[in-house]
């Protein structure tokens, strides 16, 4: 006989600041595409309100594109559109030493099903990795 689940307890659940706060590692491929064209990358990691991605090339602060990519056990991808909020390279002072050479994205446009299933892979990853929660705030 299967075991019922424990109830939740308060602090299972990111509070809505903790969780825009919260970046978990994520590597997965993802096609980011913007007006110039369109090429895969990888994702470093994710957030609530945005992603940082690998890539050699800067692009300007501010210029819009769009990602997509998958969560882990979903076949659904999520499609966003996005601002380049700042760039990481080579020779610039790391915003973290586990980032490599890359750009960090907000979120511009994420619709209410990929949101709900951005918060609940979020909260998953909280509840299964409590000490290993990373919170940030990137200018």
């Amino acid at each position: 006989m299967q075991k019922a689940p424990a109830p939740l307890r308060d602090d299972d659940v990111p509070s809505e600041d903790v969780l825009r706060r919260m970046r978990i590692p994520f590597v997965r491929r993802a096609l980011l595409t913007w007006n110039a064209g369109s090429e895969e990358v990888f994702v470093v990691d994710l957030g609530f309100t945005g992603v940082f991605i690998e890539r050699s090339a800067p692009l300007d602060i501010g210029t819009h594109v769009d990602l997509r990519f998958q969560l882990p056990e979903n076949e659904i991808p999520i499609s966003v559109a996005c601002r380049v909020a700042w760039w990481s390279g080579p020779d610039a002072p790391r915003v973290s030493k586990s980032l490599p050479v890359g750009l960090g994205l907000d979120f511009a446009s994420l619709s209410p099903a990929d949101e709900g299933r951005l918060r609940q892979h979020l909260t998953d990853y909280y509840r299964r990795q409590p000490r290993s929660r990373r919170f940030v705030s990137h200018e």
